[in-house]
């Protein structure tokens, strides 16, 4: 299973759109997609590429491989294709996720 990680592991800035984009480059290697949700959602994630999803603000609990992964802001973890049921937690969640062009499946 996928590790969750500390944003401060691999950045010394604050967590931000801005700085994630940062982590990835080239920017046209890669698609970013930013989210917000109110609190206490739950919200449905699907994917036909492996992907990174960073929490900017907020928390939420993610199903992976049929286990509970619980994700809080400034953490991220690495994802494989698929469906991913997410519910956010009391105070919302604001989440980038980043595709890469460059890859295959």
């Amino acid at each position: 299973m996928s590790q969750v990680q500390s944003w401060s592991a691999i950045n010394d800035s604050a967590i931000s759109e801005i700085s994630v984009r940062q982590q990835h480059r080239p920017s046209e290697n890669f698609k970013f997609y930013n989210n917000t949700y109110a609190a206490n959602q739950s919200i449905t994630i699907k994917a036909s590429h492996s992907f990174h999803l960073y929490v900017l603000k907020g928390s939420c609990s993610l199903m992976v491989n049929g286990q509970t992964v619980d994700l809080d802001a400034e953490q991220f973890i690495q994802l494989k294709d698929g469906i991913y049921t997410c519910n956010t937690g009391s105070e919302g969640l604001s989440i980038v996720k980043v595709f890469s062009t460059t890859s295959n499946k």
